[in-house]
């Protein structure tokens, strides 16, 4: 079944994304500026992400299905699929931050970045879960033609998953930006890669996790899934609080630009 609070996942996910930034805004008087340039960054990287999944990921999935056994297949499209976000996401967002002003940024303003473009995806994630199951309510006939695992996700006990999902996704992209930032600012390049390599970690265990848990209940699998989401999000806030304590030992003054 279907009913009007399963429109409260959209809402919660939105709220994930505004509340960050305006939580973020009130606490240091942040320039509501990085929190665009953040979802800039964030759009980018979909954007180059979407042409591929629609040109040359499918094919790529297709042959490695082909070629491989399906445990190779999982791990190898796993390592394609984190490396692609990875790169993209880290990468990009680095050589706009590397070669502009934002390399110049404190460490809050670089926890700005990473919630502008964590915020933006969380938003837009819960708009579009709004739409989608605003338009089921009003044609349940469509419901009733989902599959069974796709009916399942609207069982009410289900409605914060997203929205803890989004939340703790949104602490891995705040990591992951700092420390594209800190390695454009410091001029360490290791960093960028720790940044990618995590970003990759989290975004490559999907594939390999759906041929893993194949087995397993819908229930069975959100569950696991997001307990790895979860542990995810709690590294990268542990790494935050590491991060900011190297930042502010290599520039004791680099905790705002303007200082």
């Amino acid at each position: 079944m279907i009913s009007w609070l399963n429109l409260l996942p959209g809402l919660g996910m939105i709220a994930v994304g505004a509340g960050a930034m305006a939580y973020w805004y009130y606490k240091k008087r942040i320039s509501p500026v990085y929190f665009l340039l953040g979802g800039i960054l964030w759009a980018a990287a979909i954007a180059i992400k979407l042409i591929m999944d629609l040109t040359i990921s499918p094919a790529l999935a297709q042959q490695a299905m082909i070629i491989f056994t399906p445990l190779a297949a999982a791990v190898l499209l796993g390592i394609y699929y984190g490396l692609r976000t990875g790169i993209l996401e880290s990468g990009i967002s680095y050589l706009a931050v590397r070669f502009t002003k934002l390399s110049k940024s404190g460490f809050d303003e670089a926890v700005a970045l990473g919630i502008g473009f964590g915020g933006t995806e969380a938003a837009l994630l819960g708009l579009l879960s709004l739409v989608n199951t605003a338009a089921l309510l009003m044609v349940p006939e469509l419901f009733a033609t989902l599959p069974a695992s796709a009916q399942e996700q609207f069982a009410l006990f289900m409605i914060p998953v997203p929205i803890i999902e989004r939340l703790f996704t949104l602490f891995c992209h705040v990591f992951a930006t700092v420390l594209l930032v800190y390695a454009a600012r410091f001029h360490a390049i290791v960093w960028l890669a720790l940044s990618i390599l995590y970003k990759t970690v989290l975004d490559g265990m999907l594939p390999i996790s759906n041929y893993l848990l194949a087995g397993m209940g819908t229930y069975a699998r959100y569950g696991i899934i997001e307990v790895f989401v979860i542990a995810m999000g709690i590294t990268g806030l542990a790494g935050l609080a590491w991060i900011r304590k190297k930042w502010l030992l290599r520039a004791p003054d680099g905790n705002r630009t303007n200082e």
